[in-house]
């Protein structure tokens, strides 16, 4: 039958058969993969069961594909990496310069500025950073912020090949030279197969060449000079300052205070002054020390930092700005230097009137070192101030109004803006949560009896009172926590009561409220024992008596017998 031509009429299926359903061959029991052999065949139909023999089984255990075919070999691809994760924080480094033309200058024509050129490997983006120099009057720092720079007319960006030594970039109008690279950048790009060229010298300008000379010819001339020939007036009148005081003195600060010697003049405050005197080019500059409510603009710098000549009414210095003034004039005008400041001395700036009466610390010592000076004694100048002037009477304290606490209405009197009265920290901290209490009943109703709590942090006093035998009523508050005043003293200058006023039998008036102390806590003797030195020897005995009886007996049957 299978070796009929597939003609039409020469098929034996069933065509009526409509189910053409694979048996399955593999499934899972428990979670695990299972290969059972199907005994129905496509479309469920009988199949006879075929089983292999012994030598077949034996056949495909004993298969070993590897000794006939080889080992086979699998392929392991290696981890894809993009190159913004394999090249971040990677960054090329150039050292180079850019030339600015300077106009109508005759003393440079073009002006040398370093740079540092960054170029990041992650998405080719470069930044230019200038090198930043003190007192250059320059606009340094960052140039050219971060990104793609385009290097021709196509709008195509600069790349990593087209960077090397000795070579120029082009961008927004600047040549960039590129002279120097660090290490990193050196590897890398030898790595790459790109050739450097040979490392340059970055080029000096000619104003920078000048100072060069000058500061050379300077050291030749002072020949290791000491330092009293550096600091006399000569070098004021210099306009170029040596680098060896520059070296030496940077930073270090004459500091004399005075005060405005004005006699003439009817003043009551005295004005307070710092002197600063800067060693570095012997400059001046002077602060006002101000005082609340002194009358005078809070302003602190009274007179900027200058060389300040002596005699300021030179008649070069009316007519003319000492910037203006040539060689052989500014060489007339004296300026202020080390020797004309002391204490005692009267010294006058601008037609003020300076009188030294204190230094600080460095400012004794440096003199001491350098000019042999001993005596620094500092001068009183309240007693030189007040020597010819009455005595100032301040304004009486007002009255106190009732209404809040005195303490506060002398506040108002100090000060526009009253602050809170300050409290001893110390005695809060030491005493917290320590309370002094004592019995008392009322002068006039023995009845009623009352608990007074006295705090010894911040001296409050409350009053309780005690319930009645038989009412059933529990404590009730007689008198909020408050500071209390004697009725004897003074509203304005208020007397408070203190622990030393709490004994047995004391009298006390609590707001016009007379009460009698008949019994105290066995704490208030501890504390009083721990300390007599604050405390009467009346308030201690009294206390003793009332709660160490059996003590006293003993002591005074034992003192005859001594």
């Amino acid at each position: 039958m299978n070796d009929l031509p597939l003609l039409p009429g020469n098929r034996f299926s069933d065509v009526t058969r409509t189910n053409f359903i694979v048996p399955r061959t593999l499934s899972f029991k428990n979670g695990h993969r299972i290969v059972r052999l199907p005994r129905l065949g496509i479309g469920q139909t009988y199949k006879p069961n075929v089983e292999l023999t012994e030598d077949e089984r034996e056949i495909l255990n004993n298969f070993q594909p590897e000794l006939i075919y080889g080992k086979v070999k699998v392929k392991e691809y290696r981890k894809f990496v993009p190159a913004s994760v394999h090249y971040d924080k990677k960054v090329l480094r150039f050292y180079g310069y850019f030339k600015q033309t300077i106009y109508d200058s005759p003393l440079e024509y073009y002006r040398v500025r370093r740079v540092i050129v960054y170029y990041y490997l992650e998405d080719d983006t470069i930044a230019i950073y200038e090198i930043p120099y003190k007192n250059s009057a320059l606009v340094q720092g960052m140039r050219v912020r971060r990104h793609r720079i385009s290097k021709n007319d196509h709008n195509e960006p600069y790349n990593w090949r087209d960077l090397n030594l000795g070579q120029n970039l082009a961008i927004y109008g600047t040549v960039y030279r590129l002279c120097v690279c660090d290490q990193f950048t050196k590897e890398w790009l030898e790595s790459e197969g790109i050739e450097l060229q040979c490392p340059e010298l970055i080029p000096s300008d000619p104003y920078t060449l000048k100072l060069i000379e000058k500061n050379e010819s300077e050291k030749q001339r002072m020949n290791h000079s000491d330092l009293k020939e550096i600091l006399p007036d000569r070098l004021a009148k210099q306009p170029i300052i040596s680098n060896r005081k520059i070296l030496s003195m940077d930073g270090k600060v004459l500091r004399f205070y005075a005060i405005i010697d004005d006699h003439d003049q009817e003043c009551d405050i005295l004005r307070k002054f710092i002197i600063h005197f800067y060693l570095v080019d012997n400059t001046i500059e002077i602060r006002e020390v101000h005082r609340d409510n002194d009358g005078y603009d809070p302003i602190g710098v009274y007179l900027h930092r200058q060389i300040v000549p002596k005699d300021s009414n030179y008649n070069i210095l009316e007519s003319f700005v000492n910037l203006f003034i040539n060689k052989h004039e500014q060489e007339k005008i004296c300026y202020f230097t080390l020797e004309d400041f002391a204490i005692g001395r009267h010294v006058t700036i601008f037609n003020r009137i300076f009188f030294l009466y204190d230094c600080d610390t460095f400012t004794k010592s440096f003199y001491h070192q350098h000019f042999g000076q001993i005596d620094f004694t500092p001068i009183d100048i309240d007693t030189k101030n007040n020597n010819n002037k009455p005595p100032v009477q301040l304004p009486p304290v007002p009255p106190h109004i009732m209404f809040g606490k005195p303490e506060d209405t002398i506040q108002n009197v100090k000060s526009l803006l009253p602050k809170p009265v300050k409290k001893d920290r110390i005695k809060l901290m030491e005493n917290e949560n320590r309370v002094l209490r004592y019995e008392a009943m009322m002068d006039g109703d023995c009845q009623r009896k009352f608990l007074i709590v006295y705090r010894l942090a911040d001296d409050l006093i409350s009053v309780y009172e005690k319930p009645l035998d038989g009412y059933g009523c529990s404590t009730r508050k007689f008198l909020e926590r408050i500071r209390i005043p004697k009725p004897d003293s003074h509203p304005d200058v208020p007397m408070y009561y203190g622990p030393n006023d709490f004994y047995i039998g004391a009298h006390i008036e609590l707001f016009k409220h007379p009460f009698i102390i008949i019994d105290a806590d066995r704490y208030v003797l501890k504390f009083i024992e721990e300390n007599r030195l604050q405390f009467s020897q009346h308030v201690i005995d009294s206390l003793r008596q009332k709660l160490c009886p059996d003590n006293e007996n003993n002591n005074q049957m034992e003192t005859p017998q001594l």
